[in-house]
């Protein structure tokens, strides 16, 4: 198998389940602390970028470099997976404008709907409307001659595909104990907020699981890696 560099712009957000269904397949992951380290020049067989709360207009030059990093992988068609700020900076990457949303999501959501399947089959297999975990407030325009394959309710542009990269604004690869350390930091959530989403956790934490697996394997057939 190839080797996977993975990009961690915040301590608190790593691979998750993604990290199992890798190491299963015997690829070699490397991680980088997009704040503290430098990126590798070489290339890599797959590049993850993660999430983090800062936003793509921060004008942070880690995430600058990050972005010519995108440039670089899709030029040389290699697959990109964007995870939520990873997705923004993706979108950004291709021309894309970065912006608030409607109103903040954060928790379980269960709208999210698939567009073009016949364009790629990387969500086949899943329910239609299928669910998510979300820890978001911004959105993006979608690129020029990027594929729309998900939306939502509230926001028209949660999953797309351009050349190589894939965006996703949602969160599939999130297990339990991030779910508990995120909300464990954060102060402007409620007591009652924080019990519905682990209560909702219990519920459709087995979903998140199964929907990570189709994904990733969807993922590794469109790109053949």
């Amino acid at each position: 198998m190839g080797n996977v560099l993975v990009i961690q712009n915040a301590s608190s957000e790593g691979l998750g389940l993604l990290r199992h269904l890798l190491e299963s397949d015997g690829y070699a992951i490397e991680t980088i602390q997009a704040k503290q380290e430098k990126i590798p020049s070489k290339m890599y067989s797959l590049l993850i970028i993660l999430g983090a709360p800062e936003s793509v207009n921060d004008n942070l030059e880690y995430l600058s470099d990050e972005m010519h990093l995108i440039q670089n992988y899709v030029h040389n068609s290699t697959p990109v997976l964007g995870i939520c700020l990873g997705s923004q900076l993706i979108a950004k990457t291709f021309g894309a404008s970065v912006c608030h949303g409607p109103k903040k999501e954060i928790g379980f959501f269960h709208d999210l709907r698939l567009e073009n399947k016949n364009l790629s089959d990387l969500f086949t297999g899943f329910k239609n409307p299928f669910t998510v975990f979300h820890w978001h407030e911004e959105t993006f325009t979608l690129p020029q001659n990027a594929i729309r394959l998900a939306h939502s309710n509230d926001y028209p542009n949660q999953a797309f595909k351009i050349e190589t990269a894939v965006g996703l604004q949602f969160h599939l690869e999130v297990d339990e104990s991030m779910i508990n350390s995120w909300l464990n930091h954060t102060h402007y959530i409620s007591r009652n907020e924080k019990e519905k989403i682990l209560n909702d956790a219990e519920k459709n934490f087995s979903i998140l699981k199964q929907n990570i697996s189709i994904f990733y394997k969807n993922f590794k057939n469109e790109f053949s890696i």
